[in-house]
């Protein structure tokens, strides 16, 4: 009887074990330097797959997202409780406040834009697999340099 009892209890403690692992979260401490202080609002998309980060557009986030008062040259924000994972973060300065990307003739941006890793597109916007970053402790701390 005491044999069966620790087994359940050891698998039970193991079960726990490992999902408490799974369950893991953390805080992105986000900066975004270069901002054009005084105008607009800066837009911040977090998405965890690269369907929703490549296909997905700032008006329509699929996963998490902020919006920032421009006060100063950069600004800071905090996605808090985000589960371990991979995880890539797009943004643009919304100058005139309509909530779109600006893009001029030939589709380039005509708002300041940066992404995670301060990945740079080919003719088009970085995608997922070159802004792209692991969130796997507590804490992160990430940098986004806007682009004009």
């Amino acid at each position: 009887m005491k044999t069966l009892l620790m087994a359940a209890c050891l698998t039970f403690l193991f079960s726990w074990l490992g999902n408490a692992q799974e369950n893991k979260s953390g805080t992105i401490q986000l900066k975004v330097e270069g901002v054009l202080a005084g105008q607009g609002q800066v837009r911040i998309v977090l998405e965890k797959n690269a369907k929703d980060f490549d296909s997905g557009s700032f008006e329509a986030p699929k996963y998490l997202f902020r919006v920032v008062e421009a006060k100063g040259d950069s600004v800071k924000t905090t996605f808090p409780s985000v589960p371990y994972g991979t995880y890539a973060i797009k943004v643009f300065q919304d100058l005139d406040g309509d909530g779109k990307m600006k893009a001029g003739f030939m589709g380039s941006p005509e708002e300041p834009w940066g992404f995670s890793n301060d990945a740079t597109g080919f003719l088009g916007p970085a995608d997922f697999s070159d802004s792209k970053f692991e969130l796997n402790a507590p804490e992160l701390g990430l940098t986004i340099h806007l682009k004009k």
